[in-house]
């Protein structure tokens, strides 16, 4: 065990690297309580990292992440063609780099995902500060780092890590062209979903939807005027021109069409976490009928009738928490008015378009938890502060805050 941890080198300099990062940005290292809050997660992701490198899988990662890591072994070597068209093949050539530059440690790998969560958790401080939610900004930090299923899924050779932070970039990106519309701005948005669609096939469209969203509520919906117009029509026209170029373009025909043939074979193949709800797209009329099932059953399940085993109490748990997250994420946007009610409206637009992507292509609560976690830190950054604020109000009082029940943006 001990010359595999000295085969590992690269890996534990990343672990000890991943520690000094957080003190890279002045904002967040001159808040004591945000880095040791942060460093507190970090440390739970490493050890599982330690864990699954050392001791054996652990509980959910047995498959994928080592399939990955493998993959990245052999792409170290001599790297798969098509690279920017296969989304499994851009991140195990990624992995390949690394392993090539560095060594091919399964360790390695895994603190890469480590790296992704790091880098994550910046993130959402400086959104927590562009959004004015400074006094709940602990809670969220903690919220976002310390449930299970996401410590052990952004531990390991997974793509869902780096899904997350892609995807909260393009948001952090977003609501900074909200605040000031810049061209410089829209080409790190844009890389950021790019980035994003090239993590999974059904991040593709929605990392289309997602620009398209944020141009219009980014330039247009704050103020009308025909610059502003121009502007995002001319952003709207450079996306639509990539997307064809690039071949994501598609149809909803096509979209439901492949939807439907994935749900159909998964259907196939047993499982007992299959919720067996399916989609019906032979009409608009059956669509419409069957995609809120099919979405609460992804959002939500297992019900309390679905609990067999021990595992399926956390997982109900979980979907506990989700709805309850949910449930104050918006409220706290109803509550709200003027620039407050835009911002919180955008993000669970935003929000909703991602869990509506994995939802048409999940069929069990297993796979759905993994699937959970790429939009969990918007999640978060919605509902902890409402679900807080409801939890003085009962004189909890747990997390030390002030009594405050304001929640306004600059």
């Amino acid at each position: 065990m001990f010359l595999n941890m000295m085969q590992d080198w690269a890996g534990w300099m990343l672990m000890l690297f991943s520690f000094s990062i957080v003190l890279m940005w002045k904002r967040v290292r001159s808040d004591t309580k945000v880095v040791h809050a942060i460093w507190f997660c970090i440390f739970l992701h490493h050890a599982v990292a330690f864990l699954n490198v050392y001791v054996g899988g652990v509980l959910g990662t047995e498959g994928d992440a080592r399939t990955f890591h493998f993959y990245g072994v052999d792409a170290s070597s001599e790297s798969e063609i098509g690279f920017w068209g296969n989304e499994r093949v851009a991140y195990t050539n990624s992995l390949g780099f690394f392993y090539r530059t560095f060594s091919a440690s399964f360790l390695l790998g895994n603190e890469l995902s480590v790296l992704a969560f790091t880098l994550s958790c910046i993130v959402l401080v400086r959104l927590v500060s562009l959004l004015d939610l400074e006094r709940f900004r602990i809670a969220i930090v903690l919220f976002f780092g310390l449930l299970p299923s996401s410590v052990i899924f952004r531990s390991v050779t997974l793509r869902e890590s780096w899904q997350a932070l892609f995807f909260l970039l393009s948001v952090y990106w977003a609501v900074r062209l909200r605040k000031r519309p810049g061209i410089l701005i829209f080409l790190y948005m844009l890389m950021s979903a790019y980035c994003m669609a090239l993590l999974h096939g059904g991040l593709k469209g929605f990392a289309v939807y997602s620009i398209l969203t944020s141009i219009y509520w980014g330039t247009v919906g704050r103020k009308k005027g025909f610059v502003r117009f121009l502007f995002a029509g001319l952003l709207v026209a450079c996306v639509l021109m990539l997307t064809q170029k690039m071949g994501w373009y598609m149809t909803v025909e096509q979209g439901l069409e492949g939807v439907n043939s994935f749900r159909q074979y998964a259907a196939t193949i047993y499982g007992r976490t299959t919720y067996g709800i399916m989609l019906d797209t032979s009409s608009v009329l059956g669509f419409v009928k069957t995609i809120p099932l099919v979405f609460v059953y992804y959002m939500f399940a297992p019900f309390p009738w679905h609990v067999e085993k021990v595992i399926d109490i956390y997982a109900l748990l979980e979907s506990m928490l989700r709805f309850v997250l949910l449930f104050f994420a918006v409220f706290s946007w109803r509550r709200s008015s003027g620039e407050v009610r835009s911002y919180y409206g955008f993000l669970l637009i935003i929000f909703f378009g991602m869990e509506l992507v994995w939802a048409l292509g999940t069929i069990n609560w297993g796979t759905a938890t993994r699937h959970h976690v790429p939009g969990y830190s918007v999640l978060v950054l919605l509902g902890v502060p409402g679900l807080i604020l409801f939890m003085r109000k009962l004189h909890f009082g747990i997390f030390g805050l002030r009594n405050d029940n304001t929640m306004r943006l600059k």
